[in-house]
């Protein structure tokens, strides 16, 4: 079903009410906008499926309404971009929501694996992926680009109905849980603070602190341009150019026009603009500067690390789950901090449900020297007591 009037759009709703499950996708373009510019939204359940144009479509009230609903289970696929959409759209995360892919990776069906992967998986068929680079804003679409779409629902069910059954059998459902905690948080999808997104800019460490008071009011006004006139960006002003006038703090248009890679067009808009910012960013009191975050660039001893993600191979293996939803090397690399910094490692994702009693505690284990790796006569690594702790046992 293809919906394309207002008067259309309560007939798909209708059918739809008493699905307790509910399969939603969007189709979207967002290569030279800040926001996602929306196409399609799909939706089904219980064999009805419908393609939703929100170009012609003015009134989406009746859609939204029924996705906000919380006795309604939400699936999608990669859905962090689609909840991103609906999270403008509605004011709120719509939940409960159940993400495929991030299931799919805790039985151990691949990282990140795509959609049309997970369906030959489970139902042996292939779908057609031939409109993958199809601009959904452009009208009229063609009968094959919303078939494409439709199929995007119409095969989303029987995947999920797939991977519940093996979660259950391995008691896993709780494990999937908190990862959609975790994704529905609407702090993923709040519009960043422009007063902060000159932390963003390359190289802004370089800059003394009076410069960066300046450009911490330049890249705020440029975030708040690319807001209004739903742009990248860059598209304004490239970060390069962006740290130079903070750095040379220019006078005049002229001397803006004479750093490289700053728009014409740009100057002529808003060179007074720009001059301004400078000035407000020069008078600001030394109390105000900016305050720099620690610097990320934090080196763990030699080793460490990579002994760490050894055994996280190990035991993913075991569980026959994806490493990196147990711990990816970001995660490691901050678990070793927070341990050789004396830091509250409750406070750490790794510290955190499910992920502390399969891995966290082991993890911490092998930080303080308690346990060690070792192979044993079959030739798999194994997690063992550490011989130095051996010793003292015996030794008392």
């Amino acid at each position: 079903m293809y919906v394309t009037t207002d008067e259309d759009l309560p007939e798909l709703i209708q059918k739809l009410e008493n699905c307790e499950i509910l399969a939603v996708d969007t189709e979207f373009v967002r290569e030279k906008t800040y926001f996602h510019r929306l196409g399609l939204i799909q939706i089904g359940g219980d064999g009805v499926y419908g393609a939703v144009d929100p170009i012609s479509v003015k009134n989406l009230e009746p859609l939204l309404e029924l996705l906000k609903r919380r006795d309604k289970i939400k699936v999608f696929h990669a859905g962090k971009q689609d909840l991103e959409i609906l999270f403008r759209l509605t004011g709120e995360v719509v939940q409960p929501i159940f993400d495929t892919q991030v299931a799919a990776s805790m039985i151990g069906w691949g990282a990140q694996i795509s959609f049309a992967k997970i369906v030959k998986k489970v139902t042996g068929k292939t779908i057609n992926k031939s409109e993958t680079y199809t601009d959904w804003c452009r009208r009229p679409l063609r009968q094959s680009q919303i078939d494409y779409a439709l199929d995007d629902v119409r095969y989303l069910l029987p995947v999920y109905h797939k991977l519940v059954k093996q979660l259950d059998k391995l008691n896993r459902m709780d494990w999937v849980g908190e990862e959609h905690r975790e994704l529905a948080d609407s702090a993923n999808f709040e519009l960043p603070d422009p007063q902060k997104v000159y932390l963003k800019v390359k190289n802004f460490r370089t800059l003394k602190p009076r410069n960066l008071a300046v450009l911490r009011e330049l890249a705020a006004w440029r975030e708040e341009q690319a807001m209004q006139r739903n742009c990248l960006a860059k598209s304004i002003i490239r970060d390069e150019p962006l740290l130079e006038i903070a750095r040379n703090l220019p006078r005049s248009r002229k001397e803006i026009a004479d750093i490289r890679g700053v728009n014409s067009r740009e100057i002529s808009s808003n060179g007074d603009a720009i001059l301004d910012l400078i000035k407000k960013g020069m008078s600001i009191s030394e109390d105000q500067f900016p305050t720099l975050p620690e610097s990320s660039h934090y080196s763990t001893g030699r080793g460490v690390e990579e002994l760490l993600a050894a055994f996280v191979q190990i035991r993913s293996e075991v569980l026959k789950i994806e490493p990196h939803m147990l711990a990816d090397r970001k995660m490691i690399h901050s678990f070793v901090e927070f341990h050789e910094k004396k830091a509250d490692l409750e406070q750490h994702p790794l510290f955190h449900g499910w992920r502390k009693g399969l891995i966290g505690s082991d993890l911490h284990l092998l930080l303080e020297g308690e346990r060690g790796l070792s192979i044993s006569p079959n030739g798999k690594v194994q997690l063992i007591q550490s011989p130095a702790n051996n010793k003292s046992s015996k030794e008392s």
